[in-house]
């Protein structure tokens, strides 16, 4: 808290119950319901580490493979995800990924979801 007001929520989990927050938190944001694969289509376009990392967090899923190629990914361990953290900051929701590697490295891939803020705009007016 921040001059005793909220900045954002944060969750940690496993990836089921993650996934299932997740939803219920873009759902309230959004002002009605979204269905996983709506959800997957508001995601940005391309398939970069963050939509897929966002894609795997919408099923509930709490691995995610490093790369997209199974021959260079094979020497890699693959990444889970272990929580999230959502903010409102001048009427868009900001969305940070954590994620572990391994034993001990963690990481974090931070996004504006613009699209969720356009969907909530059109349902208020």
């Amino acid at each position: 808290m921040k001059n005793q007001m909220i900045t954002g929520i944060g969750c940690f989990a496993r990836p089921e119950k993650l996934g299932r927050i997740f939803l219920k938190m873009v759902q309230n944001y959004t002002l009605g319901q979204l269905g996983e694969i709506e959800l997957a289509n508001y995601c940005e376009s391309g398939e970069t580490e963050g939509v897929r990392l966002l894609k795997a967090l919408i099923a509930g899923k709490g691995n995610y493979q490093v790369s997209s190629d199974p021959d260079a990914a094979a020497g890699l361990e693959n990444k889970k995800i272990t929580g999230f953290f959502l903010t409102l900051k001048d009427q868009s929701l900001k969305l940070s990924i954590f994620t572990k590697i391994g034993d001990c490295r963690q990481e974090r891939q931070s996004a504006v979801l613009d699209r969720f803020t356009g969907v909530r705009r059109k349902r208020l007016n």
